[in-house]
């Protein structure tokens, strides 16, 4: 039967399906990727010297549109700081996590409580910046929330160990 009378469609998934849904979902998913893989690749630097440099270009472009002068830029060192603490802090969870696969025990049990820690604090101080009018410190935010799904979608392409 032809596809137009509903049979096989082939490779191509038409729009609105299920199929298409997850082919647009894989490729923006490998396009949320790539920035860091082509930094990794022309610099010859490790994933976090490539997150760091992406963090910072977004901090250095909300200070100067803001253009709120030398009190914006001591938001944008805290916010690169913050940002370069949760960076080892993630990692340092990735690491529990896989221990804790190996050994069947934690090394340090609480490390469940970061991420919910994480996004508790993110909220509030959203609120408090949006209050302020900060907006470095606002695009740390929303950079520190889209941080942990973006690791683990690195991770998807990107296992530990590879």
């Amino acid at each position: 039967m032809p596809p137009s009378e509903g049979g096989d469609v082939g490779s191509t998934p038409t729009e609105g399906t299920k199929e298409y849904y997850l082919l647009f979902m894989k490729k923006l998913e490998k396009l949320l990727v790539l920035p860091v893989e082509k930094i990794k690749k022309v610099c010859g630097c490790k994933t976090w010297h490539a997150e760091a440099a992406l963090v910072l270009l977004v901090l250095v472009f909300v200070s100067i549109a803001s253009g709120r002068g030398w009190i914006e830029w001591v938001g944008v060192a805290a916010v690169w700081f913050a940002f370069m603490y949760t960076s080892v802090a993630n990692r340092l969870e990735e690491a529990e996590v896989v221990h804790m696969k190996m050994s069947n025990k934690t090394l340090v049990e609480c490390y469940r409580w970061l991420g919910r820690y994480l996004y508790i604090k993110e909220t509030l101080w959203f609120i408090y910046f949006a209050l302020l009018g900060a907006w470095s410190a606002l695009a740390g935010v929303v950079i520190f929330l889209l941080y942990g799904p973006w690791r683990r979608l690195w991770r998807k392409y990107h296992p530990l160990g590879t």
